[in-house]
């Protein structure tokens, strides 16, 4: 029950023995990073829809949720292929850094784009009042039309 890790060797052992916690004392953990997991969906999610382009916006959730996808298949390969956990963790700090610089990079170009919500709201009062004015219009002409149609079978 007990493998070797490393190409050469080494003294390093895992083994099942070797586990020093009862598991139940991990479900406190692991709450709390489905919290923190939640949370960052729905952020991810509250960001995607406030500054995505309206018409984008199910394409950029569909891109996030395949990578997503793409992440946790690559966790998984990287771990039966690894097969040592210290050497599936130096993978994943670089992966981590290697994430972190490509996000300074994106964080600095970012360009906040705050929406004017008011302009929208002209934009339907405007269609409103448009509205308003044909249907005003079209209730006028049908009066007239009543009017002239009196106006005639009261000539005849």
């Amino acid at each position: 029950n007990t493998t070797v890790c490393g190409e050469h060797g080494s003294n390093w052992t895992l083994s099942a023995e070797s586990n020093l916690w009862p598991y139940y004392v991990l479900l406190v953990p692991q709450f709390l990073n489905g919290i923190g997991v939640l949370f960052n969906f729905v952020a991810i999610l509250e960001f995607i829809i406030a500054q995505g382009p309206r018409h984008m916006q199910g394409l950029l959730i569909g891109v996030w949720y395949a990578q997503l996808t793409f992440g946790n298949i690559q966790e998984e390969l990287a771990t039966f292929m690894i097969g040592c956990y210290w050497e599936y963790y130096a993978v994943l700090s670089c992966l981590v850094f290697m994430s972190l610089f490509t996000y300074s990079i994106v964080a600095y170009r970012y360009k906040y784009r705050q929406r004017n919500e008011l302009s929208d709201i002209n934009v339907r009062a405007n269609i409103e009042e448009i509205y308003e004015r044909n249907l005003e219009r079209e209730a006028r002409e049908q009066d007239k039309d009543d009017t002239e149609y009196l106006i005639q079978s009261i000539n005849y």
